[in-house]
């Protein structure tokens, strides 16, 4: 673990005062209002002094504790916090730019695994090794003994058995539930009286009947795959989504792979649980299984996409109520590249995202609105139009039309509309807009992007993340304890917080506020006097 203080790193440690800032305020986690007498002054520029030209070892240390009436440390304590691990000394001296070091680097363990700075001194203080190792578990742990225990470990026994990405979307309930309603109704078509082409509905079955039989293989593999997952002695990662359409399986198989085929994460030998290799026999054992993926995982990662669901938003919260790091991965969206892979998507995809970007007022927003004007003046024209051919197409009298996955049929209405093209390019602008919307609500905005660890209390915060490569750098950081922060303080004294910022994201992991009257309340109430003795012992 990396730390920096803003805060800290703006004082002077040849000033007195500027000490005494460190120790009781920083260090101590005490108001410091009182005026220090004229000898004690003298005697803390003599031990300034002092510790400039030699440095300070352990005793003297607990000596300028003294001198500023605060209790004296523990030597594991002094240890753990101030001691150069690259270069131990005998007597244990450190420079003041140690201590300050040091300094920081409590107040971040103490933001991590407390949440409250005076709290976290008087429990640690006076700890010996193993019990301190134990309050800072899992952050304690060194980056090379972590490295070398993930990379170390056995290989799996059972592998899963790969489903392509675009056979991923058979495992949908909802999916499943959409073939077998075209299904029936193309052999009631074969059956009936009708005049069609029976020619070419027969030739329509046959891609259903063979489309029928993958469907069966893929989700014997999917229910073969959940079981090789409750096997497995490392559950390390879950990936949180919503799948209910073919893009949203093929969205989600795609961060997967680009997540756990990065160089870094595969030397980890990881085991991740992948919803589009996964199926349930049924929605009680589904939220079975996903439950104790979620107890069992280091750390969840959240895929933000078009909408998002109760389900999803639920595992969020559940990983930051245990604790657990979450990473909410929302897409960078290029326009361009964005407006040609909607191409390819359904037809149903344009009615479903156009009907829910006008009811949440997208296409109201005046920034929205100057971005789409910029490409199209008349875009609110252009989307009346395309919405008016969509129903002519479903209302036309061409029985194909019932057979969404007969994507053929699809096509000749992509090519034939003269506004298709445009409107893939207004929904890539519009897009693009609600997710750097949704990505800035969450990282500066919504409140529950905050949530409280329900064991210790902790403000528990989601790293926000743009791109698979800064999602598979941060998961990397976050399981070898190499994340770097910086501690920040924003607003005014009592009326501000105390923020633990992690790099990538920029966002805050852990905060600290400067409410009195909520800081003694939440921590009077949060947790008892049992709970308490059971978090020191």
């Amino acid at each position: 673990m990396k730390f920096k203080d803003e805060e800290i790193e703006k004082l002077d440690l040849s000033n007195v005062d500027d000490i005494v800032q460190l120790i009781i305020v920083y260090l101590c986690g005490e108001k410091h209002d009182k005026q220090l007498s004229e000898s004690d002054r003298r005697l803390l520029k003599d031990l300034l002094n002092h510790a400039k030209q030699k440095g300070l070892n352990y005793e003297q240390f607990n000596e300028l504790l003294l001198l500023l009436n605060q209790v004296r440390v523990g030597e594991p304590f002094y240890k753990f916090f101030f001691e150069k691990v690259e270069n131990p000394l005998p007597d244990l001296k450190i420079s003041l730019n140690d201590l300050e070091q040091g300094v920081v680097t409590f107040r971040g363990f103490a933001m991590l695994c407390f949440g409250n700075f005076r709290f976290a001194y008087k429990q640690l203080i006076q700890k010996n090794k193993t019990e301190l190792e134990k309050l800072l578990k899992p952050y304690c742990k060194k980056f090379n003994e972590v490295l070398k225990e993930f990379e170390g470990r056995p290989r799996q026994m059972l592998k899963i058995g790969v489903i392509k990405r675009d056979e991923t979307w058979y495992i949908g309930y909802i999916s499943q539930k959409k073939f077998e309603k075209e299904y029936e109704f193309l052999k009631e078509l074969i059956s009936s009286d009708i005049k069609e082409d029976k020619v070419e509905l027969s030739s329509v079955k046959e891609k259903y009947d063979e489309m029928e039989k993958t469907i069966i293989k893929v989700n014997e593999k999917a229910l073969e795959n959940t079981n090789i997952y409750l096997t497995w002695d490392y559950m390390d990662v879950y990936i949180a989504t919503s799948m209910r359409n073919k893009w949203e399986f093929q969205e989600a198989h795609d961060l997967v792979k680009g997540i756990f085929r990065n160089s870094k994460i595969k030397k980890l030998n990881l085991r991740y649980f992948d919803p589009t290799q996964s199926k349930c026999k049924n929605r009680i054992d589904k939220g079975l299984v996903e439950g104790l993926m979620l107890k069992r995982v280091l750390c969840s990662i959240y895929m933000a996409q078009e909408s998002d669901t109760m389900g999803k938003d639920s595992e969020l919260a559940a990983t930051l109520a245990q604790g657990k790091p979450v990473i909410a991965y929302i897409p960078t969206i290029d326009i361009d590249e964005y407006s040609e892979k909607i191409k390819e998507y359904p037809l149903y995809y344009f009615e479903h995202r156009l009907l829910i970007l006008q009811a949440e007022e997208i296409f109201d927003d005046e920034r929205c609105i100057n971005k789409l004007e910029k490409y199209e003046q008349e875009f609110s024209e252009k989307i009346k139009d395309f919405q008016e051919k969509l129903n002519d197409y479903h209302e036309s009298e061409d029985l194909f039309k019932a057979l969404s996955l007969l994507e053929e049929k699809e096509n000749e209405f992509k090519e034939k509309c003269d506004s298709f093209s445009s409107m893939c390019k207004i929904l890539a602008i519009a897009e693009h807009y609600n997710f750097e919307r949704r990505a800035d609500t969450l990282k500066k905005y919504h409140p529950l992007a905050i949530q409280v660890d329900l064991q210790s209390g902790v403000a528990n915060g989601v790293l926000v993340v743009r791109s698979t490569e800064e999602c598979a750098e941060l998961l990397y950081q976050i399981l070898t304890n190499n994340i770097e922060f910086t501690i920040k303080h924003t607003g005014e004294e009592g009326k501000g917080i105390t923020a633990l910022e992690e790099r990538v994201s920029g966002c805050p992991f852990r905060v600290v506020t400067d409410d009195e009257k909520l800081t003694n309340s939440f921590w009077n109430f949060y947790l008892t006097s049992d709970e308490i003795l059971n978090k020191i012992n």
